[in-house]
């Protein structure tokens, strides 16, 4: 359930829109113009998780927070300006419900490292929308992002997913702008970014490639049927290196038949290894430059209430046998619209000395499987 704030008001003050987002009161204006509509949402997700063969040795138990979805919290509005056109934004924030700290902070690495803070680190974005076709500014998901969470049969949750084997697949982009139209049954998308991570400072004078993005999508859905293709490259971050490129290509399908949706898709990763950040794919010896993973899952629906999922990912490692794969069983059941309790289990096994664990690589001893289980709850507003 979201709380929607209407106003006949052309422009909300800061402080009123601040007052009505917090205070969930409606505010009007005696002046009629365009109608707004401001949205207040959000998911809280938490869950108690135990892994073992953890990188400091042993398991461990712990509390934590965005499981299945990232806990957060936002604002998304739009004004209606007349002739179809609307004017856009969406705000949101996101959080570690165990702790109250922030779920995204500092980013960036090494010499080139800058201190980021983000107050809405999740999404921070303004446009406009014109039937069915859009243009936005900000900080948004990438289009990888956007094709993974219907592609994936985890929906690219922050555990146990996807995510978990590559984490551009959930990737944010800095001072990007970005394009999606819908053409029937085809959706096509364009995004650019001038400094797609501002954890390495701001965009370089006189170095125009340096920290230079650019994606491209197709997706085309009909019936039970939907396939997406994506293509993103990252320029490295670092003046010395920009020539240096992060490549992916991705295809990805669905189809329902009956009670069962069945998932599989396909990316492909080229890694220059001068590029930076470094890509954090562990192998023996350093990082992989060249990989392949391929994924396949279903989900059952076994009432309207309670359904099953299964997927299973699979990196192949070019130039190595560290390949490892990770297997994954979720059991959802929502007490009702908004709130639901799961648990989640995933097991990672790792050869040729590969160090995927359940929650991404690095996160397990080199070489050895790990096992992981979450049990939680989520609740929407």
């Amino acid at each position: 359930m979201s709380l929607k704030i209407r106003t006949n008001k052309k422009v909300l003050s800061r402080g009123a829109l601040f007052g009505a987002a917090v205070a969930g009161a409606s505010l009007a204006a005696g002046s009629a113009h365009a109608q707004s509509t401001v949205t207040l949402y959000g998911i809280v997700d938490v869950g108690i998780e135990h892994i073992d063969n953890t990188t400091a040795g042993g398991g461990q138990t712990r509390e934590v927070s965005g499981n299945l979805s990232g806990s957060r919290w936002g604002m998304r509005g739009n004004e209606d300006l007349g002739g179809g056109l609307k004017a856009i934004f969406n705000l949101e924030d996101g959080f570690n419900i165990n702790d109250g700290t922030t779920a995204q902070g500092t980013k960036g690495l090494g010499a080139n490292a800058a201190t980021t803070q983000r107050l809405f680190g999740r999404q921070a974005w303004v446009g406009l929308n014109y039937n069915g076709q859009q243009l936005t500014f900000g900080r948004q998901n990438a289009l990888l992002y956007d094709a993974s969470v219907p592609f994936d049969p985890m929906g690219t949750s922050s555990r146990y997913s996807i995510l978990s084997v590559d984490y551009a697949m959930a990737a944010r982009i800095d001072s990007s702008m970005k394009y999606v139209g819908a053409f029937g049954p085809v959706t096509a998308a364009a995004m650019y970014s001038t400094r797609y991570d501002a954890g390495y400072g701001s965009e370089v004078p006189g170095a125009q490639l340096t920290g230079r993005f650019f994606s491209g999508a197709l997706t085309y859905a009909t019936g039970p049927f939907a396939a997406t293709v994506v293509y993103e490259q990252r320029n490295s971050n670092t003046v010395a290196t920009n020539t240096a490129t992060e490549r992916r290509a991705y295809a990805a399908a669905t189809y329902i038949l009956g009670p069962v949706k069945g998932f599989a898709g396909y990316r492909w990763l080229r890694d220059v290894n001068t590029f930076q950040p470094v890509n954090p794919i562990v192998v023996p010896g350093g990082q992989a430059s060249t990989a392949n993973l391929y994924y396949a899952g279903a989900q059952y629906s076994v009432t309207p209430a309670f359904s099953l999922t299964a997927s299973a990912y699979y990196q192949d490692v070019h130039g190595s046998n560290a390949d490892p794969w990770l297997a994954v069983l979720l059991a959802d059941y929502a007490l009702s619209k908004r709130t639901d309790l799961y648990a989640v289990a995933g097991f990672a096994r790792n050869k040729g000395n590969s160090a995927l664990g359940v929650n991404g690589y690095g996160t397990v001893a080199p070489g050895y499987d790990q096992t992981g289980v979450t049990l939680g709850m989520r609740s929407k507003f």
